[in-house]
């Protein structure tokens, strides 16, 4: 193999496994679901002026977050009430259960 060669391939092993690298160091967020199934609208994770949304899929919900402390903002249709949950931590490259979040009616 040329010196020429043995670079580039160097090189793109390098893109390669950077790229890797950095995208599972992202992988942390926080997942759920909501009870009754069609009663959220919109999940929302808000920590400090970071927020994300997501809308549920058959009362199922994933957000990717950074690691921090999180708080979830559920907004539901009617007749049910919008809720919240407080101090959701996340740590990094993992996801944490929300667990099975009650709408009030």
């Amino acid at each position: 193999m040329t010196m020429k060669k043995l670079t580039i391939f160097l090189s793109i092993l390098f893109i390669i496994l950077s790229s890797f690298l950095m995208n599972s160091r992202l992988k942390s967020g926080i997942r759920g679901s909501i009870e009754p199934a069609e009663g959220g609208r919109r999940i929302w994770a808000i920590s400090g002026t970071d927020s994300i949304s997501t809308a549920p899929i058959m009362g199922k919900f994933s957000l990717d977050v950074r690691a921090g402390n999180w708080k979830l903002w559920i907004e539901a249709v009617q007749p049910y009430k919008n809720t919240s949950v407080e101090s959701v931590l996340v740590v990094d490259g993992e996801y944490t259960d929300a667990g099975v979040i009650k709408l009030p009616n």
